[in-house]
């Protein structure tokens, strides 16, 4: 029989799709708060700082209790009531309004969905208002509205969360890792709001303070600490670029430097239009930027918020609000390398011993590691980009060479080492990525090489063999399993070359094919041709390494993230 749920029961499930832990409930409140702030901020017309604050209170993980205060607009009394209507918001009238959301929330369903599985208390107090009031919810039934003092602002009290809920509640995890996760949770806003002064409490203690002065720096120094937060590097307006594109994408905020960098993606913090979101495709744009930059299994820290005109973001995709869909994700995929990728080449250089942050000075010896992630951006960064102001190695006098392994010179700045085989490896891949496609500059071999296709790749001969073409091979497929090498690309040495492809091919029978084989084919072939730790260099030889160097982009690290230099 077929018959109508009752409507606590369809609350609870909707509350299913919306609050599924603590930091769900954290999550929808502060977002209120934020919007209650900007909006007091915007109704002021006030310049101070901090625009406003607000402030979070849990307890045991946010399952026993959660508090979230502001000192925003406040909610008339009258309208208390709606305000745990499922559905019942202020912030949109019409569906045109979706399509140009000018705050965090807009669905009205927060505070329905917490108060189906949980007790809620609501104080709230608008400007000029002699009285505040209080609004109880328990067990889904609204209370009467009472007279409550509050200065401007609103309060939201959740407590016994889930507890009506037990199938719910019994897979509720750790409150260690549910604090853990609201600290996140919390760093992101304010990182994305650092004109509001958050406070977050776990059981009593302090955990994060911001000062709320509107300067992103402050906000980043308060959240990943001060000495790191001086380090962070501004992000260039990528509107400055000469092609219109880039200005409908506009990407700021704040990057590590590649010496500063986390084991874990728990560092990058982005955003779209100020909103907190989870997006694959922008954190690998972030990552790709700074591949070769990293080494193998390091991530970026990196504060970054990609505008986008307000039509072009649906925010409306997904019930937590935490993934958004963009009309130009690859505008902004590709505006977001490349501010990136210049900000680096501008500003990035050779570091000093003990300032290398977990790339360890003494461990320059070669290793034949490729990491896991794409090599060239798709976003090249210009030459005439690069600061002409960043020190010239080849303006250094060459010492000597140490171990066959070092060059050692001297300049202003004192004394510096050179791995030989790093600086070369990094020569060569920048030179192959800009010689892609130009067949007319390769070497032509005395014998054309045959090489087997690797194990990894087969059935992809005719990809392998346009890979090869498009790094500046001269190659044609030959039988099934086979190519004909003909010439290689100018960047590279001619000589063994045959054994240079066994061996790429196998490390990638090693690694096992990817969707980024081609760019570790690059890189594989770049180390496998560069100069080696134990061979000897002639001064001149050393001194073409240095003005090469100079003219790569990115010429503090090698394709595997260790330094060039030191």
């Amino acid at each position: 029989m077929i018959r109508d749920l009752a409507p606590s029961v369809i609350a609870k499930i909707a509350a299913g799709e919306v609050v599924t832990r603590a930091s769900d409930a954290v999550k929808e409140l502060v977002e209120n708060a934020v919007d209650a702030v900007l909006a007091r901020a915007a109704a002021d017309g006030s310049a101070a700082m901090p625009a406003g604050a607000v402030s979070i209170e849990i307890g045991d993980g946010g399952n026993s209790r959660i508090v979230i205060a502001d000192d925003g607009c406040g909610i008339p009394t009258d309208e208390l009531p709606a305000a745990v209507r499922r559905h019942a918001t202020s912030k949109i009238r019409e569906e045109a309004d979706l399509e140009a959301l000018g705050s965090l929330g807009f669905r009205g369903e927060a505070l329905a969905a917490i108060s189906a599985v949980a007790d809620v208390t609501i104080v709230s107090a608008i400007a000029g208002a002699d009285v505040g009031a209080r609004l109880v919810v328990r067990d889904s039934d609204v209370g009467e509205v009472e007279p409550h003092a509050r200065r401007r602002g609103t309060t939201v009290t959740v407590e016994r969360l889930f507890e009506r809920v037990p199938a719910r509640q019994k897979y509720q995890r750790a409150a260690s890792a549910e604090t853990a996760r609201i600290g996140q949770l919390i760093q992101q806003y304010a990182l994305a709001y650092p004109e509001i002064a958050f406070s977050l409490m776990a059981d009593g203690r302090h955990v994060l303070t911001t000062p709320g002065t509107g300067d992103i720096r402050d906000a980043a120094s308060a959240v990943v600490g001060p000495e790191a937060g001086r380090e962070l590097l501004a992000l260039r307006d990528p509107r400055e670029a000469s092609d219109n594109t880039v200005a409908l994408v506009a990407v700021t905020g704040l990057i590590g430097p590649p010496a500063l960098h986390r084991a874990t993606r728990n560092g990058i913090f982005l955003t779209v239009n100020r909103r907190p979101v989870d997006s694959r495709s922008l954190a690998y744009a972030l990552e790709e930027a700074y591949a070769t930059q990293l080494m193998v299994g390091r991530h970026p820290l990196a504060i970054l918020d990609i505008t986008v005109p307000a039509g072009e973001m649906d925010a409306n995709v997904h019930p937590t609000k935490r993934e958004v869909r963009l009309l130009r994700e690859r505008l902004a995929f590709g505006a977001l390398q490349r501010s990136v990728r210049t900000t680096l080449a501008d500003a990035v250089g050779i570091p000093q011993l003990g300032e290398t942050r977990g790339q360890l000075a003494g461990s320059l010896e070669s290793w034949d590691e490729a990491p896991s992630f794409a090599m060239f951006p798709s976003e090249r960064v210009p030459a005439e980009e690069i600061d002409s102001t960043r020190p010239r190695l080849s303006a250094l006098r060459i010492l000597g060479q140490v171990a066959m392994t070092y060059i050692i010179c001297e300049g202003q700045a004192g004394l510096y080492l050179v791995d030989q085989h790093a600086a070369h490896e990094r020569v060569l891949l920048e030179r192959l990525e800009h010689t892609l496609g130009e067949r007319d500059r390769a070497q032509l071999l005395l014998e054309p090489v045959a090489v087997e296709l690797p194990r990894a790749l087969r059935g992809q001969l005719d990809a392998y063999v346009q890979t090869l073409a498009g790094l500046g091979f001269d190659v044609e497929p030959f039988g099934d399993g086979e190519a004909i090498v003909r010439a290689v690309p100018a960047a590279l040495r001619a000589r063994d070359i045959d054994r240079v492809l066994v061996e790429t091919h196998e490390a990638l029978d090693a690694e096992g094919v990817g969707p980024d084989w081609r760019e570790r084919l690059a890189l594989l072939l770049s180390c496998k041709t560069a100069v080696k730790a134990g061979q000897r260099l002639e001064v001149a030889e050393m001194q073409s390494l240095l003005e090469q160097l100079d003219e790569a982009t990115l010429c503090a690290t090698c394709s595997h993230g260790r330094p060039t230099a030191i």
